[in-house]
Protein backbone atom coordinates (compact mmCIF):
# COMPACT_ATOMS: atom_id res chain seq x y z
CA UNK A 1 0.00 0.00 0.00
CA UNK A 2 1.54 3.61 -1.00
CA UNK A 3 1.78 5.87 1.48
CA UNK A 4 -1.28 8.22 1.61
CA UNK A 5 -0.35 11.50 2.88
CA UNK A 6 -3.65 13.84 1.39
CA UNK A 7 -5.95 14.99 4.34
CA UNK A 8 -9.58 15.48 2.78
CA UNK A 9 -11.39 18.46 2.91
CA UNK A 10 -13.77 16.28 4.89
CA UNK A 11 -17.85 16.10 4.38
CA UNK A 12 -19.92 19.38 4.13
CA UNK A 13 -21.43 20.21 7.30
CA UNK A 14 -24.64 20.31 6.46
CA UNK A 15 -25.39 16.88 4.67
CA UNK A 16 -27.68 14.77 6.47
CA UNK A 17 -26.78 10.84 6.50
CA UNK A 18 -29.31 10.63 4.22
CA UNK A 19 -28.50 13.04 1.34
CA UNK A 20 -24.98 11.41 1.77
CA UNK A 21 -25.80 7.85 1.14
CA UNK A 22 -28.18 9.29 -1.74
CA UNK A 23 -25.05 11.43 -2.98
CA UNK A 24 -23.00 8.31 -2.81
CA UNK A 25 -24.87 5.93 -4.30
CA UNK A 26 -23.90 7.23 -8.01
CA UNK A 27 -19.91 6.95 -7.13
CA UNK A 28 -20.72 3.41 -5.75
CA UNK A 29 -22.12 2.42 -8.55
CA UNK A 30 -19.05 2.66 -10.49
CA UNK A 31 -17.13 0.73 -7.59
CA UNK A 32 -20.16 -1.97 -8.04
CA UNK A 33 -19.47 -2.05 -11.91
CA UNK A 34 -15.41 -2.23 -11.76
CA UNK A 35 -15.77 -5.08 -9.59
CA UNK A 36 -13.03 -3.07 -6.94
CA UNK A 37 -14.08 -3.49 -3.78
CA UNK A 38 -17.29 -6.07 -1.42
CA UNK A 39 -19.98 -3.91 -1.52
CA UNK A 40 -21.89 -3.09 2.16
CA UNK A 41 -25.32 -1.44 2.03
CA UNK A 42 -25.35 0.43 5.51
CA UNK A 43 -28.18 -1.02 8.01
CA UNK A 44 -29.27 2.39 8.23
CA UNK A 45 -30.56 2.67 4.70
CA UNK A 46 -32.18 -0.67 4.13
CA UNK A 47 -34.16 -0.69 7.31
CA UNK A 48 -34.09 -2.35 10.38
CA UNK A 49 -36.75 -5.37 8.46
CA UNK A 50 -34.51 -5.20 5.64
CA UNK A 51 -33.46 -8.96 4.88
CA UNK A 52 -29.56 -8.33 5.06
CA UNK A 53 -29.32 -5.49 7.78
CA UNK A 54 -26.05 -6.16 9.72
CA UNK A 55 -24.50 -3.05 11.45
CA UNK A 56 -20.69 -2.18 9.53
CA UNK A 57 -18.52 -1.10 11.63
CA UNK A 58 -14.85 1.00 10.69
CA UNK A 59 -12.35 0.71 13.38
CA UNK A 60 -10.13 3.74 13.88
CA UNK A 61 -6.63 2.89 15.75
CA UNK A 62 -5.74 -0.23 15.30
CA UNK A 63 -3.30 -0.76 17.96
CA UNK A 64 -3.24 -2.55 21.47
CA UNK A 65 -6.52 -2.06 22.81
CA UNK A 66 -8.82 -2.51 19.44
CA UNK A 67 -6.75 -5.72 19.30
CA UNK A 68 -7.33 -6.87 22.78
CA UNK A 69 -10.26 -5.64 23.58
CA UNK A 70 -12.66 -3.34 21.89
CA UNK A 71 -12.85 -5.45 18.72
CA UNK A 72 -13.16 -8.80 19.56
CA UNK A 73 -15.71 -8.25 22.52
CA UNK A 74 -17.78 -6.02 19.80
CA UNK A 75 -18.34 -9.38 17.83
CA UNK A 76 -18.54 -11.30 20.89
CA UNK A 77 -22.22 -12.88 22.82
CA UNK A 78 -24.04 -12.60 19.99
CA UNK A 79 -22.19 -9.51 18.11
CA UNK A 80 -21.24 -11.51 14.93
CA UNK A 81 -24.94 -11.98 14.45
CA UNK A 82 -26.25 -8.58 13.82
CA UNK A 83 -22.98 -6.85 12.50
CA UNK A 84 -19.40 -6.53 10.55
CA UNK A 85 -16.22 -4.77 10.70
CA UNK A 86 -15.43 -3.72 6.77
CA UNK A 87 -13.06 -0.88 7.22
CA UNK A 88 -10.25 -0.12 9.24
CA UNK A 89 -7.70 3.37 9.42
CA UNK A 90 -4.52 3.45 10.73
CA UNK A 91 -1.32 5.90 10.19
CA UNK A 92 0.82 2.56 11.46
CA UNK A 93 0.22 0.74 8.41
CA UNK A 94 1.58 -2.14 9.90
CA UNK A 95 -0.98 -2.29 13.21
CA UNK A 96 -3.64 -2.04 10.47
CA UNK A 97 -2.86 -4.64 8.60
CA UNK A 98 -2.30 -7.20 11.81
CA UNK A 99 -5.70 -5.99 12.46
CA UNK A 100 -7.00 -7.12 9.13
CA UNK A 101 -5.74 -10.15 9.67
CA UNK A 102 -6.99 -10.91 13.04
CA UNK A 103 -10.68 -10.33 12.09
CA UNK A 104 -10.12 -13.08 9.12
CA UNK A 105 -9.11 -15.52 11.68
CA UNK A 106 -12.22 -18.41 12.70
CA UNK A 107 -12.44 -16.85 16.59
CA UNK A 108 -13.14 -13.28 14.74
CA UNK A 109 -15.24 -12.68 11.92
CA UNK A 110 -14.12 -15.85 10.27
CA UNK A 111 -13.66 -14.76 6.79
CA UNK A 112 -11.54 -11.66 5.42
CA UNK A 113 -14.75 -8.79 5.09
CA UNK A 114 -11.48 -6.18 4.71
CA UNK A 115 -10.99 -5.44 1.48
CA UNK A 116 -7.70 -3.44 0.71
CA UNK A 117 -9.79 -0.64 -0.93
CA UNK A 118 -10.84 -0.04 3.02
CA UNK A 119 -7.62 -0.05 4.15
CA UNK A 120 -7.17 4.07 5.02
CA UNK A 121 -4.07 5.95 6.30
CA UNK A 122 -6.19 8.77 6.26
CA UNK A 123 -9.20 8.25 8.48
CA UNK A 124 -11.01 10.84 6.78
CA UNK A 125 -11.64 8.53 3.71
CA UNK A 126 -13.02 6.10 5.98
CA UNK A 127 -15.55 8.53 7.87
CA UNK A 128 -16.55 8.93 3.52
CA UNK A 129 -17.25 5.36 3.25
CA UNK A 130 -21.15 5.47 2.81
CA UNK A 131 -21.27 1.66 3.53
CA UNK A 132 -20.05 2.25 7.29
CA UNK A 133 -22.38 3.04 10.13
CA UNK A 134 -20.50 3.43 13.39
CA UNK A 135 -16.96 3.48 13.88
CA UNK A 136 -14.97 2.80 17.24
CA UNK A 137 -12.09 5.11 17.80
CA UNK A 138 -9.39 3.82 19.75
CA UNK A 139 -6.68 6.53 18.93
CA UNK A 140 -4.04 8.19 21.06
CA UNK A 141 -6.43 10.61 23.57
CA UNK A 142 -5.67 14.12 22.14
CA UNK A 143 -7.13 12.66 18.91
CA UNK A 144 -10.52 11.97 20.19
CA UNK A 145 -12.60 14.67 20.65
CA UNK A 146 -11.77 15.95 16.14
CA UNK A 147 -12.56 12.68 15.04
CA UNK A 148 -16.03 11.90 17.57
CA UNK A 149 -16.95 15.36 15.95
CA UNK A 150 -16.51 14.38 12.31
CA UNK A 151 -17.48 11.30 12.96
CA UNK A 152 -20.43 12.38 13.86
CA UNK A 153 -20.79 15.16 11.14
CA UNK A 154 -20.69 12.28 8.73
CA UNK A 155 -23.33 10.57 10.13
CA UNK A 156 -21.92 7.61 11.72
CA UNK A 157 -22.50 6.50 15.62
CA UNK A 158 -19.63 6.46 16.88
CA UNK A 159 -17.87 4.13 19.87
CA UNK A 160 -14.84 6.70 21.61
CA UNK A 161 -12.41 5.51 24.10
CA UNK A 162 -11.96 6.83 27.18
CA UNK A 163 -11.58 9.72 28.27
CA UNK A 164 -13.57 11.82 26.35
CA UNK A 165 -11.68 14.74 25.70
CA UNK A 166 -8.49 16.37 27.11
CA UNK A 167 -10.08 19.51 27.71
CA UNK A 168 -13.65 20.84 29.08
CA UNK A 169 -14.93 22.70 25.64
CA UNK A 170 -13.59 19.50 23.91
CA UNK A 171 -16.35 17.50 25.65
CA UNK A 172 -19.18 19.86 25.03
CA UNK A 173 -18.04 19.89 21.79
CA UNK A 174 -19.03 16.31 21.41
CA UNK A 175 -21.82 16.30 22.97
CA UNK A 176 -23.41 19.57 21.18
CA UNK A 177 -22.13 16.97 17.57
CA UNK A 178 -23.93 13.94 18.96
CA UNK A 179 -27.36 16.30 19.93
CA UNK A 180 -26.90 18.08 16.01
CA UNK A 181 -26.38 14.63 14.07
CA UNK A 182 -28.58 12.79 16.34
CA UNK A 183 -26.03 9.94 16.47
CA UNK A 184 -25.32 7.63 19.05
CA UNK A 185 -21.90 7.88 20.88
CA UNK A 186 -20.81 5.20 23.86
CA UNK A 187 -17.64 5.69 25.97
CA UNK A 188 -15.07 3.73 27.08
CA UNK A 189 -15.87 3.55 30.96
CA UNK A 190 -16.52 -0.13 31.08
CA UNK A 191 -17.33 -0.27 34.56
CA UNK A 192 -21.07 0.70 33.90
CA UNK A 193 -21.68 -2.82 32.56
CA UNK A 194 -19.65 -4.99 34.90
CA UNK A 195 -21.47 -6.43 38.24
CA UNK A 196 -19.25 -5.53 40.93
CA UNK A 197 -19.41 -2.23 40.46
CA UNK A 198 -22.74 -2.17 39.70
CA UNK A 199 -23.48 -3.88 42.88
CA UNK A 200 -21.13 -1.75 45.10
CA UNK A 201 -23.13 1.36 43.86
CA UNK A 202 -26.14 -0.06 44.42
CA UNK A 203 -25.42 -0.89 48.22
CA UNK A 204 -24.25 2.43 48.79
CA UNK A 205 -26.90 4.10 47.14
CA UNK A 206 -29.80 2.54 49.34
CA UNK A 207 -27.92 3.70 52.68
CA UNK A 208 -26.13 0.02 53.81
CA UNK A 209 -23.59 2.11 54.92
CA UNK A 210 -25.31 5.65 56.09
CA UNK A 211 -23.95 8.98 54.27
CA UNK A 212 -21.59 8.49 52.10
CA UNK A 213 -18.63 11.12 53.45
CA UNK A 214 -15.69 9.91 51.79
CA UNK A 215 -14.76 7.83 48.32
CA UNK A 216 -10.75 7.02 48.02
CA UNK A 217 -9.67 5.88 44.68
CA UNK A 218 -6.48 4.02 43.63
CA UNK A 219 -4.74 4.12 40.47
CA UNK A 220 -1.45 2.81 38.99
CA UNK A 221 1.52 4.28 38.52
CA UNK A 222 3.53 4.62 35.20
CA UNK A 223 5.99 2.42 34.06
CA UNK A 224 9.55 3.34 34.10
CA UNK A 225 10.55 5.54 30.99
CA UNK A 226 11.96 2.68 28.11
CA UNK A 227 15.24 3.59 26.73
CA UNK A 228 14.81 4.50 23.38
CA UNK A 229 16.06 7.28 21.25
CA UNK A 230 14.46 10.82 21.47
CA UNK A 231 14.66 11.27 18.00
CA UNK A 232 14.78 8.73 15.14
CA UNK A 233 14.14 8.40 11.15
CA UNK A 234 9.96 8.05 10.75
CA UNK A 235 9.50 4.82 8.95
CA UNK A 236 7.66 5.09 5.31
CA UNK A 237 5.13 2.99 6.10
CA UNK A 238 4.26 5.88 9.08
CA UNK A 239 1.95 8.84 8.48
CA UNK A 240 4.02 11.03 11.53
CA UNK A 241 2.50 14.26 10.41
CA UNK A 242 -1.35 13.01 10.61
CA UNK A 243 -0.09 11.00 13.96
CA UNK A 244 0.53 14.37 15.64
CA UNK A 245 -2.50 15.87 14.50
CA UNK A 246 -3.82 18.74 16.39
CA UNK A 247 -0.65 19.27 18.85
CA UNK A 248 2.33 21.10 17.64
CA UNK A 249 4.76 19.26 15.90
CA UNK A 250 7.59 17.35 17.28
CA UNK A 251 10.58 15.01 16.36
CA UNK A 252 9.50 11.13 15.66
CA UNK A 253 10.24 8.74 18.15
CA UNK A 254 8.98 5.30 19.55
CA UNK A 255 9.54 6.88 22.96
CA UNK A 256 7.00 9.80 21.68
CA UNK A 257 4.53 7.64 20.08
CA UNK A 258 4.55 3.70 20.63
CA UNK A 259 6.76 0.91 20.31
CA UNK A 260 7.34 -0.60 17.19
CA UNK A 261 9.52 -3.18 17.99
CA UNK A 262 13.28 -3.21 19.04
CA UNK A 263 16.02 -6.36 19.16
CA UNK A 264 14.57 -9.86 18.31
CA UNK A 265 11.34 -7.90 17.73
CA UNK A 266 12.38 -5.24 15.51
CA UNK A 267 9.90 -4.67 12.29
CA UNK A 268 6.94 -6.80 14.26
CA UNK A 269 4.02 -5.37 15.57
CA UNK A 270 4.68 -5.24 19.17
CA UNK A 271 1.81 -3.81 21.61
CA UNK A 272 3.34 -2.50 24.51
CA UNK A 273 2.01 0.59 26.45
CA UNK A 274 2.20 3.54 24.41
CA UNK A 275 4.81 5.85 25.45
CA UNK A 276 2.33 8.65 24.51
CA UNK A 277 0.25 7.78 27.74
CA UNK A 278 3.14 9.51 29.97
CA UNK A 279 3.04 12.48 27.52
CA UNK A 280 0.76 15.56 28.56
CA UNK A 281 0.83 16.82 24.85
CA UNK A 282 -1.04 14.22 24.27
CA UNK A 283 -2.72 12.81 27.61
CA UNK A 284 -3.29 13.72 31.09
CA UNK A 285 -1.98 10.06 32.40
CA UNK A 286 -2.95 7.87 35.13
CA UNK A 287 -5.62 10.45 36.72
CA UNK A 288 -7.49 10.23 33.35
CA UNK A 289 -6.42 6.83 32.14
CA UNK A 290 -7.20 4.59 34.62
CA UNK A 291 -9.12 7.44 36.51
CA UNK A 292 -11.75 7.44 33.71
CA UNK A 293 -13.00 4.06 35.07
CA UNK A 294 -12.63 4.65 38.82
CA UNK A 295 -13.91 8.03 38.92
CA UNK A 296 -17.12 7.48 37.08
CA UNK A 297 -18.29 4.39 39.51
CA UNK A 298 -17.29 7.33 42.49
CA UNK A 299 -19.25 9.57 41.27
CA UNK A 300 -22.68 7.11 40.51
CA UNK A 301 -22.22 5.90 44.10
CA UNK A 302 -22.29 9.43 45.11
CA UNK A 303 -25.07 10.04 43.15
CA UNK A 304 -23.11 13.29 41.42
CA UNK A 305 -23.76 11.84 37.72
CA UNK A 306 -25.27 14.80 36.75
CA UNK A 307 -23.66 17.45 39.30
CA UNK A 308 -20.09 18.48 39.64
CA UNK A 309 -17.37 18.95 42.65
CA UNK A 310 -17.94 22.58 43.98
CA UNK A 311 -13.54 22.91 44.31
CA UNK A 312 -10.93 20.53 43.75
CA UNK A 313 -7.25 20.46 45.07
CA UNK A 314 -4.52 18.79 44.27
CA UNK A 315 -0.87 18.08 44.81
CA UNK A 316 1.56 15.48 42.93
CA UNK A 317 5.30 14.63 42.02
CA UNK A 318 6.66 14.75 38.67
CA UNK A 319 9.16 11.94 38.57
CA UNK A 320 13.10 12.76 38.09
CA UNK A 321 15.02 11.36 35.33
CA UNK A 322 12.72 11.04 32.75
CA UNK A 323 13.79 12.16 28.88
CA UNK A 324 10.76 12.87 27.55
CA UNK A 325 7.64 11.71 29.32
CA UNK A 326 5.91 14.52 31.77
CA UNK A 327 3.00 12.90 33.03
CA UNK A 328 2.35 13.47 37.14
CA UNK A 329 4.10 10.48 39.26
CA UNK A 330 2.32 9.89 42.50
CA UNK A 331 -0.40 12.23 43.30
CA UNK A 332 -2.92 13.53 46.27
CA UNK A 333 -6.50 14.67 44.59
CA UNK A 334 -9.44 16.13 46.60
CA UNK A 335 -12.52 16.53 44.83
CA UNK A 336 -15.35 18.17 47.28
CA UNK A 337 -19.07 18.26 46.58
CA UNK A 338 -21.87 20.37 47.55
CA UNK A 339 -23.10 17.11 50.35
CA UNK A 340 -19.68 17.59 51.79
CA UNK A 341 -18.48 14.59 50.51
CA UNK A 342 -14.95 14.29 49.23
CA UNK A 343 -13.54 12.03 46.04
CA UNK A 344 -9.48 11.43 47.29
CA UNK A 345 -7.10 9.65 44.59
CA UNK A 346 -3.45 8.51 45.40
CA UNK A 347 -1.74 5.71 43.35
CA UNK A 348 -1.85 2.35 44.79
CA UNK A 349 0.94 2.82 46.88
CA UNK A 350 -1.40 4.43 49.07
CA UNK A 351 -4.92 3.14 48.09
CA UNK A 352 -5.99 -0.50 46.47
CA UNK A 353 -6.67 -0.36 42.69
CA UNK A 354 -10.76 0.29 42.90
CA UNK A 355 -12.79 2.52 44.53
CA UNK A 356 -13.75 2.28 48.68
CA UNK A 357 -16.69 4.01 49.53
CA UNK A 358 -16.80 5.42 53.89
CA UNK A 359 -20.07 5.51 55.41
CA UNK A 360 -20.36 8.16 57.99
CA UNK A 361 -19.91 5.60 60.67
CA UNK A 362 -16.94 3.77 59.69
CA UNK A 363 -18.60 0.95 57.22
CA UNK A 364 -17.07 0.85 53.83
CA UNK A 365 -17.83 -0.54 50.93
CA UNK A 366 -14.96 -2.10 48.26
CA UNK A 367 -15.21 -2.71 44.39
CA UNK A 368 -12.00 -3.40 42.08
CA UNK A 369 -11.08 -5.10 38.68
CA UNK A 370 -9.40 -8.02 39.94
CA UNK A 371 -10.81 -11.79 40.58
CA UNK A 372 -13.95 -13.09 39.68
CA UNK A 373 -17.54 -12.06 41.12
CA UNK A 374 -20.93 -12.87 39.89
CA UNK A 375 -24.13 -11.78 40.88
CA UNK A 376 -25.41 -14.88 42.82
CA UNK A 377 -21.80 -14.79 45.00
CA UNK A 378 -20.96 -11.54 46.20
CA UNK A 379 -17.51 -11.45 48.09
CA UNK A 380 -17.91 -10.14 51.91
CA UNK A 381 -15.09 -10.00 54.18
CA UNK A 382 -14.94 -8.38 57.50
CA UNK A 383 -10.98 -7.70 57.73
CA UNK A 384 -9.45 -4.35 55.33
CA UNK A 385 -7.94 -6.04 53.17
CA UNK A 386 -9.53 -5.77 49.82
CA UNK A 387 -6.39 -5.53 47.40
CA UNK A 388 -7.33 -8.44 44.53
CA UNK A 389 -10.82 -8.75 45.19
CA UNK A 390 -13.88 -7.80 42.87
CA UNK A 391 -16.02 -6.44 45.90
CA UNK A 392 -15.58 -6.63 49.46
CA UNK A 393 -17.39 -4.76 51.99
CA UNK A 394 -16.14 -3.66 55.97
CA UNK A 395 -18.99 -6.12 58.02
CA UNK A 396 -21.24 -9.13 56.65
CA UNK A 397 -24.63 -8.10 55.52
CA UNK A 398 -23.46 -5.11 53.48
CA UNK A 399 -23.45 -6.39 50.15
CA UNK A 400 -24.67 -9.82 50.61
CA UNK A 401 -28.24 -9.54 50.11
CA UNK A 402 -30.04 -8.05 46.89
CA UNK A 403 -30.76 -4.27 46.75
CA UNK A 404 -35.04 -3.24 46.56
CA UNK A 405 -34.16 -1.05 43.71
CA UNK A 406 -31.63 -2.47 41.56
CA UNK A 407 -29.47 -0.67 38.48
CA UNK A 408 -30.04 -2.55 34.94
CA UNK A 409 -27.52 -5.27 33.77
CA UNK A 410 -26.68 -3.53 30.48
CA UNK A 411 -24.61 -6.53 28.28
CA UNK A 412 -20.94 -6.52 27.95
CA UNK A 413 -19.58 -3.26 27.40
CA UNK A 414 -18.53 -3.01 23.70
CA UNK A 415 -21.02 -5.50 22.37
CA UNK A 416 -23.75 -3.41 24.50
CA UNK A 417 -22.78 -0.47 21.89
CA UNK A 418 -23.67 -2.45 19.54
CA UNK A 419 -26.89 -2.85 20.35
CA UNK A 420 -27.40 0.33 21.11
CA UNK A 421 -26.82 0.67 17.75
CA UNK A 422 -29.49 -1.23 16.53
CA UNK A 423 -32.17 -0.12 18.96
CA UNK A 424 -31.15 3.69 19.01
CA UNK A 425 -30.25 3.76 22.56
CA UNK A 426 -31.14 3.77 25.83
CA UNK A 427 -27.37 4.42 26.28
CA UNK A 428 -26.16 2.74 29.44
CA UNK A 429 -23.91 5.66 30.01
CA UNK A 430 -25.38 8.85 28.80
CA UNK A 431 -23.66 11.22 27.80
CA UNK A 432 -24.13 14.14 29.97
CA UNK A 433 -22.83 11.61 32.51
CA UNK A 434 -19.95 10.81 30.62
CA UNK A 435 -19.17 14.79 30.77
CA UNK A 436 -19.10 14.68 34.16
CA UNK A 437 -16.68 11.90 34.78
CA UNK A 438 -14.54 13.36 32.06
CA UNK A 439 -14.94 16.86 33.57
CA UNK A 440 -13.66 15.33 36.88
CA UNK A 441 -10.51 14.06 35.22
CA UNK A 442 -9.81 16.87 33.58
CA UNK A 443 -10.18 19.10 36.64
CA UNK A 444 -8.09 17.03 38.48
CA UNK A 445 -5.34 17.34 36.20
CA UNK A 446 -6.17 20.97 35.98
CA UNK A 447 -5.40 21.49 39.95
CA UNK A 448 -2.07 19.31 39.78
CA UNK A 449 -1.07 21.25 36.72
CA UNK A 450 -1.55 24.68 38.35
CA UNK A 451 -0.90 24.14 41.66
CA UNK A 452 -3.61 25.58 43.65
CA UNK A 453 -7.23 24.60 44.55
CA UNK A 454 -10.12 25.56 41.70
CA UNK A 455 -13.52 26.04 42.45
CA UNK A 456 -15.84 25.34 39.84
CA UNK A 457 -19.62 25.89 39.14
CA UNK A 458 -20.77 22.95 37.04
CA UNK A 459 -23.47 24.14 35.67
CA UNK A 460 -21.88 26.63 33.62
CA UNK A 461 -18.80 24.17 32.67
CA UNK A 462 -16.36 27.20 34.00
CA UNK A 463 -14.00 28.27 37.13
CA UNK A 464 -15.04 30.94 39.74
CA UNK A 465 -12.51 33.88 39.65
CA UNK A 466 -9.80 32.10 37.42
CA UNK A 467 -9.07 33.41 34.09
CA UNK A 468 -6.23 31.42 33.87
CA UNK A 469 -8.08 28.33 34.46
CA UNK A 470 -10.65 29.42 32.12
CA UNK A 471 -8.21 29.88 29.56
CA UNK A 472 -7.69 25.86 29.52
CA UNK A 473 -11.39 24.84 29.18
CA UNK A 474 -9.78 24.24 25.27
CA UNK A 475 -6.28 23.62 24.00
CA UNK A 476 -3.76 25.30 22.02
CA UNK A 477 -4.29 23.36 18.14
CA UNK A 478 -2.15 23.09 14.89
CA UNK A 479 -3.85 24.93 12.35
CA UNK A 480 -5.82 22.47 10.16
CA UNK A 481 -6.63 20.30 13.11
CA UNK A 482 -8.99 20.03 15.94
CA UNK A 483 -12.32 21.17 17.17
CA UNK A 484 -12.60 25.23 17.08
CA UNK A 485 -13.15 24.69 13.39
CA UNK A 486 -16.75 23.18 14.33
CA UNK A 487 -17.36 25.54 17.17
CA UNK A 488 -19.61 28.07 14.80
CA UNK A 489 -21.43 25.15 13.07
CA UNK A 490 -22.42 23.08 16.54
CA UNK A 491 -23.62 26.20 17.98
CA UNK A 492 -26.54 26.67 15.23
CA UNK A 493 -29.52 24.75 15.89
Amino acid sequence: MSKDKNFDAGLSSGMSRRDFCKRSFTGLAGVIAAGSAPVFIPASVLGKEAPSNKIALGVIGCGRIAHSYNVPSCLAKGGKAICDFIALSDVDIPRMNSLKRRLAERKMQGRDLVDASRCYQNYRKLLADPAIDGVLIATPDFWHAQMAIEACRAGKDVFLQKPMALTVGEGRAILDAVKKYKRILRTGTQQRTEENFIHAVECVREGRIGKIVRVEVGVPDDPVEYNLPLVEPVPEDFDWNMWQGPVAEAPYSRLRSHNRGVGKQAGKVVFQRSGWMTIQAYSMGMVANWGAHHMDTAIRGLGEELGGPVSVDATCEYPKGRKLWDVHGECDITWTYGSGAVIKMASTRKYPCGIRFYGENGDWVFCGFAGKQTKSDPVGVSKDKVAGMPIAASRKGIIEDSVSKPLPRPMEHNREWVEEMRTRGPLAMPLEEAQVTSNACILGYMAMKLGRKLKWDAKAEKFIDDAEANGMLFRDEREGFGVKQYLAELARA
